[in-house]
């Protein structure tokens, strides 16, 4: 039966706004089309395929969640699978996942999520949120796959299969890391870089504010030594994972980060600066291209075209031109970096 034109335009709109930067209205339009339900599964996975942001697929595929339905199990397994596929977008898949353990795809679920669990190319905070999903729902399920993880080349996947092979719950809840790492308790970085992708996907944004204040006062403690480096990592993925969620609420740092960086910066300052920066993010920029060497070496040279992507992203989305204040000033710092930041943000 086909759904009134009616209830179709209701659908769309609300579509429109789960897709939208605006953190209420995504959530709001997440829990009118999570009562919709069934009706509105195959305009959300035809949103999927055309929404253009990591955060806009996660929206969607958490409303999926709560609407079990066979099409949406077969877009979440598509996901897990797909080569390239943000690593956000994969954590929301394997929560989708998840939600179908205990139905008629069960079966299929099953052997998706184990075989993701045992490909060691795969990150360790999406492979241990896997296991935990499976270990809510099914735990017997694992028994026998518990002592090949004890032998796994990742030092995080033994510690939990040795942990629920003696007590029998899971080691690592990688939202439940990250809300002790921002309250504070102590954390191994390296660790924690792996589990805030997965973790912070529904992590209150508050305590991903915390998290970049922690980690920033273990950073100045650190300072001179290899760990100092790693917190700074940990820093720039809540940085992203706080973007992806359309949150300006750490933008203060980004901008203070972007402007301090003596050299590149890891991966997720660049992009998060993409997303939420402001024209202050762009000054920090502009005068990173400014100061840059030449010719830059290859890593150096990767920044720059990051920085630069970033910069006009926050051209476009701010809709500033040569007779913006902001540009003025770039403009007198750099004419070059001023034209180069102008061009057109390239489509990919």
């Amino acid at each position: 039966m086909a759904i009134r034109r009616s209830a179709a335009a209701e659908i769309e709109v609300l579509l429109a706004d789960l897709c939208s930067g605006d953190a209420v209205a995504r959530e709001t339009a997440g829990a009118r089309l999570t009562v919709i339900g069934v009706r509105a599964i195959p305009h959300l996975i035809v949103a999927f395929d055309r929404a253009a942001s990591a955060g806009a697929r996660v929206a969607i595929l958490k409303v999926l969640e709560a609407t079990p339905d066979r099409r949406s199990a077969e877009l979440g397994a598509e996901q897990l699978e797909a080569e390239g596929a943000d690593s956000a977008v994969r954590a929301a898949a394997i929560g989708l996942l998840g939600a179908y353990l205990e139905s008629p795809e069960s079966t299929r679920v099953l052997d998706t999520l184990t075989a993701f669990i045992l490909d060691t190319a795969r990150p360790d905070a999406l492979r241990l949120h896997a296991l935990d999903v499976i270990e809510r729902a099914l735990p017997q399920v694992l028994n026998p796959l518990r002592p090949r993880l004890t032998e796994d080349p990742s030092s995080a996947i033994r510690a939990w299969a040795s942990a629920s092979t003696s007590t029998g719950t899971p080691l690592v809840d990688p939202r439940l890391a990250v809300e002790a790492a921002a309250a504070g308790e102590p954390a191994d970085p390296r660790f924690l870089r792996e589990l805030v992708p997965a973790g912070a996907v529904d992590t209150p944004l508050p305590t991903l504010h915390r998290l970049i204040e922690v980690a920033c006062d273990r950073e100045a403690k650190a300072s001179g030594t290899p760990e100092q480096g790693e917190w700074l990592a940990v820093r720039g993925l809540v940085h992203l994972a706080l973007a992806r969620r359309a949150s300006r609420v750490a933008v203060y740092d980004l901008r203070e980060t972007l402007a301090r960086a003596a050299g590149p910066l890891p991966d997720g300052f660049a992009e998060a600066a993409g997303l939420v920066g402001d024209g202050a993010c762009l000054e920090s920029i502009a005068e990173q291209l400014a100061r840059a060497p030449v010719p830059p070496d290859s890593r150096q040279d990767r920044w720059l075209d990051d920085i630069v992507r970033a910069g006009r992203a926050i051209v476009e989305r701010e809709r500033l031109t040569r007779r913006h204040a902001v540009m003025k000033k770039i403009a007198r710092l750099s004419p070059g970096v001023a034209s180069t930041l102008l061009a057109p943000a390239s489509r990919q």
